[in-house]
This record gives structure tokens, C-alpha cells and sequence, in this order.
């Protein structure tokens, strides 16, 4: 089905879809992101040798999964970039890879505050995520409308 790119304030219904649809696959990139983090980054008995092993690998997990770090993380970052996307997405002309390298860097301005951390991965997981969800699975256009059949 061929789509044509119109003014996305002619019909809102759809322009909401195409913003869910964006949001959706940004929120999904992010946890798929912490959640590979979660389960390859290393345990707390690596860390210092000397620790006995206290906690499980699961355990473990789940404690790099909810601490107060990523919730954090992924607010202060989560939301401008989800603003930016919104934002640059309806009022940016959309067309293909310039669009996406131009969103991939607009998408590494909210994250400058990590490079302050001592926790590199939390410069590395969010940064590869805004990178990964702007070359990848950015919608483009942000919004479609199909194309009126011809009589």
C-alpha cells in the first residue's frame, strides 16, 4: 500500500497512532537494552575476589534490573528523548538515513550528564539504545497516511 506524507495535523486519530507506535518501540529498545545489561553484566563475587558468593546469578540480575540507577537513568534520559523524537519527527522533513543520523545525534544530547558517572555502563547501555532505536527502528516518516485510491 503506497503512503503519502501530509500535514500530520489533518487527522489526529492516526497521528496518535504513529506517536504510540514511536513511543512503544523506544520503550522497548530501552528495556531489551538494561535487560541484556542485567544479564551479561559482571557479578558481585567478580567484582572483589575476596566475597563469598552471597547472592545467586538471578538474584544478581534482578538487582541490576531495579536499582535506583537505571529507574533514574531512564527518566532523566527516557523522557527529553522521547521529545526529541515526537518533536523532530513531525516537524522535521522525513526522509530516510539523513533523517536518522540527524535523530541519532539530536538523541545523544540528553544523555551528556552520564559521561559525569563512575558506572560506565550507565554511558554505554543508553547511548547504544538511542543509537540503535534511531538508525533502526525509528518510524520513517513518523507519520504515514495511505494513499487515496485513484478512481
Amino acid at each position: 500500500m503506497p503512503f503519502v506524507i501530509t500535514s500530520p495535523w489533518r487527522r489526529l486519530g492516526r497521528v496518535g497512532l504513529c506517536l504510540a507506535d514511536a513511543t512503544g518501540r523506544y520503550l522497548l529498545i530501552w528495556v531489551a537494552a538494561w535487560l541484556v545489561y542485567a544479564l551479561t553484566a559482571p557479578r558481585q563475587h567478580e567484582l572483589v575476589s575476596y566475597l563469598p558468593r552471597t547472592r545467586s546469578y538471578w538474584e544478581d540480575t534482578a538487582y541490576y534490573l531495579w536499582d535506583d540507577s537505571i529507574a533514574w537513568v531512564g527518566l532523566a534520559v527516557g523522557i527529553p528523548s522521547l521529545l526529541i523524537i515526537l518533536l523532530f519527527g513531525l516537524f522535521n522533513e522525513r526522509k530516510g538515513m539523513a533523517f536518522r543520523i540527524r535523530l541519532a545525534g539530536l538523541l545523544l544530547l540528553p544523555t551528556w550528564f552520564l559521561l559525569f558517572q563512575n558506572f560506565v555502563a550507565l554511558l554505554f547501555v543508553p547511548v547504544l539504545a538511542q543509537i540503535v532505536f534511531a538508525l533502526c527502528l525509528m518510524p520513517v516518516p513518523l507519520v504515514r497516511f495511505p494513499a487515496q485510491a485513484a478512481n
